[in-house]
């Protein structure tokens, strides 16, 4: 006989259901709900139950569609009313999601995050923010994880943390633009001694005194200062102490640069961050050998001396001078050492401009040899075609890559030509280009394997 089908095989079960689930009494309850209502319900929003309960029933399983008894409802809750059991499991309730639901869910609140560091921080080096990709490969090299359940802004400022701990970018946040406003008192509207007590309360709390701007006119009510974010409650404190009474705004939420940056700026703070780190490099170095060579040398004063109870004090003597002298040959050997960087980096430039030199004299010699006549500008041009200097002049194009002269036809032409784009591929590889003679001596079809 047959075993009975209870229902079709190709039946979608649950759809659009979300479970809410709780455990009590050693008994688990469930109620279905709809997907997008269950957060609207907890944050208060929605209060109809019909609008966020597929029914007001009380399972015990709901894909199996097993109910609640009444009993047991009576005996776990205190109580029969469903709808009563309903609202308690949707406030207590676990919400049961996919692991697809778990997956979106944890990469919204991971590009949530992103997105606050690359508003909210920046590089202290340019004052510049970063992007969301820089972001991104930081959060993924720091190795950050995201919590389900955690507060947004508290993973945020985890995040800033463990980036700053494992130094993967050079990050902190951004400092608010604050003002502090001082109120005017009855019978005393001298700000200038309430300004001083604020200012000095203001760095005790941490702000820099750099950071504050010194004041626009005379007996100018507005302290105008930069601070970091986390001194906020701090210097919200200070302005309602009775000896300062004023009122804390908020002028700019993150001070940053914006516009283009200057190449010049730019390029002079790479060169002094470049020669900072060379310099502690070398600093570390000498250090280095310096501490190896003494340790070693000390080894062998107390390997060789042997110290008896009498000649304590001359032992004591000839350490210290030990260690004069260890001090002032690790000196000799890091100049030594200093000095030998110094002679290789003059030999290299040495070589580097022979191979310029070399390079121009035979760039001199193919032009000679070709024909090519440099203008003022230095650039390349070739001989005119006689047919020029028998007065039939016409408008010709230059192309800058090959070097010569073309008519309007002959352009176009040459632009899909082998030869230039041979050119333009040495162009690339900042090789010089070779004309058109020595492209067709040579094999071109090797030039495009």
């Amino acid at each position: 006989m047959s075993r009975q089908i209870n229902q079709p095989v190709n039946q979608v079960r649950l759809t659009n259901v979300a479970v809410v689930r709780l455990s009590r009494g050693g008994h688990r309850f469930e109620v279905a709900c709809y997907r997008n209502k269950i957060v609207n319900y907890r944050q208060g929003t929605e209060t109809d139950l019909s609008e966020v309960l597929q029914t007001t029933t009380v399972f015990t399983n709901v894909s199996k569609g097993q109910f609640a008894k009444s009993s047991l409802l009576q005996e776990c809750f205190g109580t029969a009313d469903e709808e009563e059991v309903c609202r308690f499991i949707l406030e207590k309730g676990e919400v049961q999601i996919s692991d697809q639901e778990r997956a979106v869910q944890l990469e919204s609140t991971l590009r949530e995050v992103a997105s606050m560091i690359s508003e909210k921080c920046i590089n202290p080096d340019n004052r510049r923010p970063y992007t969301m990709a820089q972001v991104r490969d930081a959060m993924k090299s720091a190795g950050f994880m995201v919590h389900p359940t955690r507060n947004v802004k508290q993973q945020f400022l985890d995040c800033v943390r463990l980036i700053q701990d494992k130094k993967v970018i050079n990050i902190e946040r951004a400092k608010m633009m604050l003002a502090v406003v001082l109120l005017s008192v009855e019978g005393n509207d001298n700000f200038e001694e309430r300004r001083v007590i604020a200012v000095k309360l203001l760095i005790e709390a941490g702000v820099a005194g750099a950071n504050i701007k010194p004041p626009v006119e005379e007996n100018d009510p507005r302290i105008v200062f930069e601070a970091d974010p986390s001194l906020y409650r701090q210097v919200e404190v200070i302005t309602k102490e009775s000896t300062v009474k004023g009122r804390l705004e908020i002028i700019q939420q993150c001070v940053t640069d914006e516009g283009d940056v200057a190449f010049g700026s730019e390029l002079e703070r790479r060169a002094h961050e470049q020669q900072h780190k060379q310099n502690q490099s070398e600093n570390t170095l000498g250090m280095t050998s310096a501490h190896d060579l003494d340790y070693s040398l000390s080894k062998e004063l107390q390997s060789n001396l042997i110290v008896s109870e009498k000649d304590t004090i001359p032992v004591k003597e000839s350490n210290s001078i030990g260690k004069i002298a260890n001090s002032r040959k690790a000196q000799k050997a890091s100049q030594k050492k200093s000095k030998k960087a110094k002679r290789r980096e003059k030999e290299e430039q040495v070589e580097r401009d022979e191979r310029i030199a070399a390079e121009k004299e035979r760039q001199r010699a193919r032009a000679d040899r070709l024909g090519i006549v440099e203008d003022v500008d230095g650039n390349e041009q070739t001989q005119l075609k006689s047919d020029s200097f028998c007065g039939h002049v016409t408008d010709t194009k230059p192309c800058n890559t090959c070097g010569g002269n073309f008519t309007p036809g002959e352009y176009r032409a040459h632009f899909r030509s082998d030869w230039h784009r041979y050119n333009v591929k040495l162009k690339m590889k900042g090789v010089p280009p070779v004309s058109e003679k020595e492209f067709v001596l040579c094999d071109s079809d090797a030039f495009f394997e």
